[in-house]
């Protein structure tokens, strides 16, 4: 029997979140927050990669989560959490091995919940390993136009069937297309200037010259090379040197010895001390801040970025934002979407303090999409079809999920010889099949 849409939609979903990290609570808590008409539940699951206290506080900020506790629980305790809250969705706001070990849990149930997952930032390149991971979900969860036609795609490959949701990310906050903020005039008081955690300042864009407070987001995954990081460094310092009358900061995610979703190899935060201890020129005048975002995103701020959600989020708020071009825009640098979008600039630019803002054709091609409420229907349907119990069975998909997650498994356990030697093998015999 088939539910009716206008009930479906109408009636309350709830809605139980699990999430292993800082970047995916953030995601959970405020896509939760901005749906109406849901009961919802977020819990993180106890991983290596668990933020600290200090992480998730900052992550549920301005959230209806903010001030709560965050249930953390074992895998252990995944099922009789699910049976406990009883919800109509669960959301896989985690990994990907996360997600494939949380929805096999759910899958076992008789009469299964509806499973979405999504991802909290920029999801471009669309992977089949990633869609892989997450072969039992009913929804993805995508949050551009372009994020829409490239994980249809990528599912058709993966042999993934799920339905595609598009919806905005949820921490960017303008209604239509953002426009770049008039600076109010500099306050005469220069010593009201905040610093570390929050910082304010004067006009900043290509044409009104220097930023007095320009704010690097660092990413942990890109660039990877140690010497693309310290010439990202290097162009910071010199910067500060220059403009002495500016606040530099690079805004960190974790603090040393906390992790996060990726884990970094060449840490910016042991760069920059590196330098400060050679002496180098503006190192010492750089500031390391910590805590939400927003707080940074102040008026007459600027961003610089080599490729991070942060770079959205700046947008969304009309601060000047740079995307470094120095390194390229390719897949592995996860930044090929925003090559032709007008925001790009050089790390002598960033030096200059020269930071422009987005073109109107690529904020309209670009998760700027007008704000709708269809997310809200679909996640209705979805919820309406779990009661009925009308999801499908995907039995053998589960049985795949679980080689899956074995082969991830074996591979940690395994020398780097004979992981090797295994692909290797893998690739001859899809050459010869």
């Amino acid at each position: 029997m088939s539910i009716p849409e206008s009930r479906s939609t109408s009636e309350r979903i709830r809605i139980l979140a699990i999430s292993d990290s800082e970047s995916y609570l953030k995601w959970a808590t405020q896509l939760l927050t901005e749906l109406p008409d849901i009961e919802a539940e977020v819990c993180l699951l106890d991983t290596p990669i668990l933020p600290t206290p200090e992480q998730i506080s900052h992550a549920v900020a301005g959230t209806a989560w903010a001030g709560r506790d965050v249930p953390i629980i074992t895998r252990a305790q995944l099922a009789s959490t699910i049976g406990r809250h009883r919800p109509d969705i669960v959301l896989g706001a985690a990994t990907g091995p996360v997600v494939a070990q949380v929805f096999l849990s759910v899958q076992m149930r008789e009469r299964r919940p509806a499973l979405v997952s999504g991802l909290p930032g920029i999801g471009l390149p669309a992977g089949v390993r990633g869609m892989n991971y997450r072969r039992l979900m009913d929804a993805f969860i995508v949050h551009s136009t372009a994020e829409e036609a490239a994980y249809t795609e990528a599912s058709a490959q993966a042999r993934v069937p799920c339905e595609i949701l598009l919806a905005r990310l949820p921490m960017l906050r303008t209604p239509g297309r953002p426009q770049l903020a008039v600076p109010a005039p500099e306050a005469e008081n220069s010593d009201t200037r905040m610093r570390s955690d929050v910082t304010t300042s004067a006009s900043v864009d290509r044409a009104a010259g220097v930023p007095r407070s320009l704010v690097f987001a660092p990413q942990a995954k890109v660039p990877e090379p140690a010497a693309d990081r310290k010439a990202v460094i290097s162009a910071l310092a010199e910067f500060a040197a220059r403009h002495p009358e500016s606040t530099t900061v690079i805004k960190m995610r974790s603090r040393p010895g906390e992790f996060e979703t990726h884990h970094e190899q060449h840490s910016y935060y042991s760069i920059l001390e590196s330098y400060r201890e050679k002496g180098v020129r503006g190192a010492d005048l750089i500031e390391i801040g910590y805590g939400p975002l927003e707080k940074f995103l102040v008026p007459g701020s600027a961003l610089v970025t080599v490729s991070s959600t942060a770079a959205l989020e700046s947008i969304d708020r009309g601060i000047p934002t740079l995307l470094v071009s120095d390194f390229g825009f390719r897949p592995e640098l996860l930044n090929e979407v925003f090559a032709d979008s007008g925001a790009t600039g050089t790390l002598a630019e960033v030096v200059t303090g020269s930071i422009g803002f987005p073109s109107a054709p690529w904020l309209e091609r670009n998760y700027f999409q007008p704000v709708s409420t269809d997310l809200r229907r679909r996640l209705g349907l979805l919820a309406a079809r779990a009661r009925a119990g009308q999801l499908p069975n995907r039995r053998s998909a589960a049985l795949k999920q679980k080689r899956v997650l074995v082969r991830a498994e074996l591979r940690t356990l395994a020398p780097a010889s004979i992981t090797r030697a295994y692909r290797k093998l893998r690739r001859s015999h899809r050459a010869r099949a």
